[in-house]
């Protein structure tokens, strides 16, 4: 495993605790090298102590699987937009090699070239982190690069909430469940919400997000994949290449948003000064790092109709913001409600709603009893499902050492939903829809009437 941009915060954060947890459950690949480069003139030695301060602050593992982990790594210095320098790191004859690219999006164009050049084969893989483009047209220019400068190594496109055994759980809810199959409908579901609320502000985080915003950040990647996992037809075997075919068959079905439905269906907003907790808030555009000229949004909600028999009338609402009252994620499956009679004559019944969480493990589903005198009164069924043994880029690296795509993007599924978003991002950017205000720690607005 060839790790680019090893110096790099993602690889501290994220990436090396993951191969960590690993190490410790045992599920690495026997003989597995890991080699560390970045544009630096550290050593194996410097690399190593690199590691082990990443894995004190950001590892649950044990000790013991550090050490074991630091054994296995290596560091050599590189450009790696010189092809030369690609060369020397993957070295001459290479064995089987997975590639993670854990640099900048921008620097793809110049590092594909390279990589090509080091002659990477069908025995290798590349893994790509997203953004996967900033617009459709970006997204089918690097689809096209991909194409013809690596054509023979996988690619891994990649978006870690699919790898989230959280966020899996709805394949599992609705397949492997028959109560949940025959209801998953729209004779039955009236509408459905995919909500990822934060208590968190910026945590130093500006100069990224200030660029993208809640809609590109977390909409048109991470809560466009939930989408196309609650709304994907069961697949006719459950390898890679079904389930991925359905997930992509799921976001060509929900209709590209027209100037009038983003200007009633969406919502922008951004957070003013307010309370969080104990927690003083000042205004985002207060924060450091922040141009107000941008006009960032850090709310964004999209209601998005989806032209399939299945689906058809059932709206669906994506939405993530922050600075909210508190953190909550879920998907919440509301359904219909019954015939008017059999509520006039059961005061208090009220539609069903299933809700799964996202961070957290719950599955809650509210149903009805009968309580005293002929009336309703609406009960909570709750389950708690086993936590997660290994973390979402666990899972990622896990799948990508064994060459199973089933969890990453395909690369029509990027341009998918990059053709649902760009409509909304242009309305946006001309301000078609206004730039609403909400209060730090307070509740988002809704659409504008």
């Amino acid at each position: 495993m060839v790790l680019f941009g090893a110096s790099g915060d993602l690889a501290r954060r994220l990436l090396l605790p993951a191969v960590a947890q690993l190490v410790a459950a045992g599920a690495l690949p026997p003989g597995l090298s890991i080699v560390g480069s970045a544009d630096t003139d550290w050593t194996t030695e410097t690399f190593r102590e690199h590691v082990a301060s990443a894995l004190r602050a950001h590892s649950t593992a044990s000790a013991e699987a550090h050490d074991q982990l630091l054994q296995m790594l290596t560091f050599r210095p590189a450009d790696v937009t010189r092809a030369a320098d690609v060369a020397a790191v993957l070295g001459e004859g290479h064995a089987a090699t997975l590639v993670y690219l854990a640099l900048p999006p921008a620097l793809l164009h110049d590092v594909l070239p390279a990589l090509a050049a080091a002659g990477l084969g069908a025995a290798d893989a590349v893994a790509i982190e997203k953004p996967f483009g900033t617009d459709l047209a970006s997204a089918r220019e690097l689809n096209e690069l991909l194409r013809l400068r690596l054509p023979a190594p996988t690619v891994f496109r990649v978006d870690h909430f699919l790898s989230s055994e959280l966020v899996r759980r709805v394949v599992t809810l609705r397949f492997l469940n028959r109560v949940f199959s025959p209801a998953w409908h729209a004779e039955h579901v009236e509408r459905i919400d995919i909500s990822w609320l934060e208590d968190l502000t910026l945590e130093g985080r500006a100069s990224y997000y200030d660029r993208a915003g809640a809609l590109k950040d977390m909409l048109q990647n991470h809560l466009m994949e939930v989408m196309a996992l609650v709304l994907m037809e069961q697949p006719a075997r459950m390898d890679a290449h079904s389930f991925r075919a359905m997930r992509v068959e799921a976001l060509r079905a929900v209709a590209t948003p027209d100037p009038a439905r983003v200007r009633a269906s969406t919502v922008r907003a951004r957070y003013t000064a307010g309370t969080i907790g104990s927690r003083a808030v000042p205004s985002y555009v207060d924060e450091p790092g922040v141009d107000p000229a941008l006009r960032t949004e850090t709310y964004a909600a999209l209601t998005l109709e989806v032209d399939s028999p299945r689906w058809s009338g059932v709206p669906v609402t994506i939405r993530s913001g922050k600075a909210l009252a508190a953190s909550s994620a879920e998907i919440a499956v509301h359904f219909r409600p019954v015939p008017r009679y059999l509520t006039e004559q059961w005061p208090g019944v009220e539609p069903n709603v299933l809700r799964l969480g996202l961070t957290e493990p719950y599955v809650h589903l509210s149903t009805t009893l009968n309580g005293p005198d002929r009336t309703a009164e609406p009960r909570r069924l709750e389950t708690v499902s086993s936590p997660p043994p290994l973390s979402p880029y666990a899972n990622l690296v896990r799948e990508m050492l064994q060459g199973d795509p089933m969890l990453f993007i395909r690369g029509d599924e990027a341009e998918e939903a990059w053709r649902i978003v760009d409509p909304v991002v242009r309305a946006w950017s001309a301000q078609a829809v206004p730039l609403q205000e909400y209060r730090a720690g307070g509740t988002p607005p809704g659409p504008v009437a």
